[in-house]
């Protein structure tokens, strides 16, 4: 199994994330998929004119890694543009700096559903406020509160689903899902929502699980290496890093 890339910091959530050829109908269209990642390169390099050394340290990568993402950038949206394909922009192993999202941006959050409860401001920077009561949706090995974070999502045994107002848990059993030859990210997914829970946390999620949560508005975080209760503490802390996309292919 390859090691997990290392989360990219980005500063920026696009309002519009889909582009497509004028006159041609959705269904006779190919899509190139340009990641979180690849669009915050483009932004900081060719919109903003950032050095590369700079803009490197922004995202938290290599000077050659942020090179290969300009690249493969380019490439998608060369592909698009020469060959009539949509484009859209999802994906990534991303986490948002919030430090770095300027303040104009604060229309585009609120048009993307926002508030001003979940957005703060502090000096130039905009904070995004984890926690709030609610539920909470933990993969788990076990069920069990100081068991391990399982980082499978679709595939992962329990979820545990802690209510932050009480402070009680209850456990789902998601061992149906682990043997599925498809769908199962899909299944694990809608047991979230109908759960109630507005926040999913995993080691990693694939493309159809994170469309259904993007869907029904959950946000979705990323750990590795935690017990589910040091997962409780650390968002109620605001710790946990964001997924803005999924971060591994389907049947993971």
């Amino acid at each position: 199994m390859p090691r997990p890339k290392c989360f990219r910091n980005i500063g920026f959530l696009p309002y519009v994330t889909y582009f497509k050829p004028a006159g041609i109908r959705m269904g006779d269209l190919d899509e190139v998929i340009i990641q979180h990642d690849e669009l915050e390169a483009i932004r900081l390099k060719d919109h903003l004119g950032i050095q590369q050394e700079e803009a490197a340290k922004q995202m938290n990568v290599s000077q050659p890694t942020f090179h290969r993402l300009i690249l493969a950038a380019h490439e998608k949206m060369a592909d698009a543009v020469v060959n009539g394909k949509a484009l859209r922009i999802e994906g990534g192993n991303v986490t948002i700096d919030n430090g770095q999202v300027p303040t104009y941006g604060l229309q585009q959050m609120w048009k993307r559903g926002w508030n001003e409860k979940s957005v703060s401001k502090k000096g130039d920077a905009l904070l995004t406020e984890q926690g709030g009561a609610m539920k909470i949706a933990i993969t788990s090995v076990d069920g069990t509160l100081e068991g391990m974070v399982d980082e499978r999502f679709g595939r992962s045994r329990k979820l545990v689903v802690y209510d932050q107002e009480s402070k009680e848990h209850t456990v789902i059993d998601n061992a149906i899902n682990m043997g599925a030859a498809q769908g199962a990210g899909i299944q694990s997914a809608q047991n979230v929502v109908n759960a109630g829970a507005k926040v999913v946390v995993s080691g990693h999620l694939g493309p159809n699980a994170f469309r259904v949560l993007q869907a029904a508005g959950v946000e979705v975080y990323v750990v590795s290496n935690m017990t589910v209760a040091q997962v409780i503490q650390a968002y109620e802390q605001g710790k946990l890093a964001k997924l803005a996309g999924p971060d591994v292919n389907g049947h993971w």
